[in-house]
């Protein structure tokens, strides 16, 4: 079987140079440099079947370098979208339509509020068009960290496999049992003994690993969440162990956006006049319901989320051990330690092994 495995792994080298690519963790020189016809946009797609497995190699990409992993995440994670050079991750394009809907919901009453409301406001007392802008900065400012930070991904075998000292590291962080040695596809379901599993470890037959106590796998996302608490469409991305406390900061300042506009907004046509004159100037009651009725709907539903999480936190639980009845540990969902991220967009992969399709 070694001699197999040899003897594969010398074919694909060879096909790999064959392609115009060179082999994991050699360096480019000159004249492969030169031969190279690199395609960019067939990325991972040269592969070589080998005793069940399927080999990709990573070519180069234009400046030299292997690809990093949020350049390959197709091959090596789930659905979930990088952007500025995987700095920033998102969920996937099926939220898009919800999640413009929070950024209409915010944007649109709060722009009406400033442009109809402010001035008088301002003559009034500044102080509260101030604490307006103040909410509404920081409203936005939760809402992008919540949307774009890595919830607390757990890598896939695939990446696991792929960068280099990363399993050492999941272990290390996390506590999970590391995988098997063995190489191939379909890797056997290690043994999970009684009391790991009392204690809610899991193998996840998705992402072929042995996912700790609280995780949970995104079937919006296909990624398993450290602390998985639910995925929100409304912000496009699964709320987790690392951005649970900007969520719950986002409904905070929502909260205090939506009750500052109702009162200002309250305040500014209070001094208009009674209710039936109101009713006789058209363009009025057409700002009065752009800005009151979506500023409503937000408080309202704020509130309620506000409302339920403060519950959880309270109590120790997340959205889906509260909703599913299965509770396996408790412990804190707050203020429990961030980590760092493990799915290491930045860094460089070599070869990956996937399963032939």
């Amino acid at each position: 079987m070694e001699d197999s495995r040899e003897s594969g792994e010398s074919r694909s080298s060879q096909s790999s140079w064959a392609a115009g690519v060179l082999p994991a963790g050699e360096a480019p020189t000159a004249s492969s440099m030169s031969s190279m016809s690199t395609n960019w946009a067939a990325l991972g797609t040269s592969r070589e079947t080998l005793a069940g497995r399927a080999i990709i190699t990573q070519p180069l990409n234009h400046s030299g370098r292997l690809p990093r992993v949020y350049e390959v995440w197709d091959n090596v994670g789930g659905r979930n979208r990088f952007c500025c050079c995987g700095r920033c991750i998102t969920g996937p394009d099926i939220d898009f339509w919800y999640n413009l809907c929070t950024w209409s919901l915010i944007l649109i009453p709060s722009a009406l509020y400033f442009w109809a409301c402010s001035p008088h406001l301002w003559s009034l007392n500044p102080l509260l068009p101030i604490v307006t802008g103040i909410a509404l900065i920081a409203t936005i400012v939760f809402l992008l960290l919540t949307s774009c930070t890595d919830p607390g991904i757990l890598p896939r075998r695939e990446l696991r496999l792929a960068v280099p000292g990363l399993e050492e590291e999941i272990v290390s962080a996390v506590g999970v049992p590391p995988l098997p040695a063995e190489g191939g596809a379909e890797p056997e379901v290690p043994p999970l003994s009684d009391l790991q599993q009392s204690q809610g470890y899991r193998w996840c037959s998705t992402c072929k690993i042995i996912r700790p106590p609280r995780a949970s796998h995104c079937g919006d996302c296909d990624n398993c969440v450290l602390t998985f608490d639910h995925h929100c469409p409304f912000v496009n991305n699964c709320i987790g162990q690392r951005n649970y406390a900007f969520f719950s900061a986002f409904l905070f300042s929502t909260g205090c956006l939506g009750f500052s506009v109702a009162v200002g907004v309250g305040i500014r046509y209070s001094s208009m006049g009674s209710l039936p004159d109101l009713w006789r100037n058209p363009v009025l009651c057409l700002v009065l319901g752009l800005i009151g009725i979506p500023t409503a709907l937000m408080l309202l539903g704020v509130i309620a989320l506000a409302s339920f999480h403060s519950f959880l936190i309270c109590t120790g639980r997340t959205t889906k051990e509260v909703l599913t009845g299965r509770i396996t540990v408790a412990g804190r969902t707050l203020l429990h330690e961030r980590g760092a991220s493990l799915i290491h967009a930045r860094s460089s992969v070599g070869q990956m092994q996937t399963q032939e399709p």
